[in-house]
């Protein structure tokens, strides 16, 4: 008798579905039941395979009418067990980055949109003295306080719907901060380009022209 560690066992297809099963487990005797199948696992000092040859001879030896099969390693089993996890993590990896790269030209056309219908405004601006630091301070100021709040609440809701996702990224942190990181540096340049590009050709422009509709 005794207490082992941690196991994951069972579940769906790659793994699937282990959350939904009773964590609790116990090893029984074999004899116990009338089990048609079972698995061995052996410890080696040298390459796993290379034991197969002897594994089965001596499975022979014990009872001649027990077949072998499925021989590999510990690392062949685990990823038959998940190659699920695999194909989802590649696929959200894919799917992520095409998001971020579309959420950054999204959110650059629409801060420059955003800025050049201002051009007027600028103009006055600048023909009442106000100078090019000015602005650009001013312009920055707008931009980031948007850009913040809406990262804010964008990052809040992905953290949310992250936590949901824990049954198919297992041993995936969903609160990785490395991830986040990312995510903020850039949209925040892509903000960051968006809004001082055409706030630097506001204040290149002759005043005049720029007050024109």
């Amino acid at each position: 008798m005794g207490v082992v560690p941690d196991m994951y066992v069972g579940g769906g297809v790659g793994g699937i579905g282990d959350d939904q099963l009773r964590p609790e487990q116990l090893y029984v005797v074999p004899r116990a039941f009338d089990m048609r199948t079972m698995s061995a696992v052996v410890r080696t000092e040298g390459p796993p395979l290379a034991l197969a040859g002897e594994l089965r001879r001596t499975v022979t030896e014990l009872d001649a009418n027990l077949p072998v099969y499925q021989v590999g390693s510990l690392a062949q089993g685990i990823e038959q067990a998940t190659w699920a996890f695999g194909l989802f993590g590649s696929l959200f990896t894919i799917f992520g980055a095409s998001a971020l790269f579309l959420a950054a030209v999204g959110l650059y056309g629409v801060m420059s949109f955003s800025v050049n219908q201002r051009r007027q405004e600028l103009g006055v601006r600048m023909a009442l003295g106000a100078g090019p630091g000015t602005i650009l301070r001013m312009v920055l100021r707008r931009g980031f306080w948007q850009l913040g709040v809406g990262m804010g609440v964008g990052l809040g809701l992905g953290y949310l719907m992250a936590k949901q996702l824990s049954v198919v990224t297992f041993g995936v942190d969903s609160g990785d901060p490395v991830v986040y990181g990312l995510i903020v540096v850039t949209l925040g340049l892509a903000g960051f380009v968006a809004t001082v590009l055409p706030a630097r050709s506001a204040t290149r422009a002759n005043p005049v022209e720029a007050m024109r509709p």
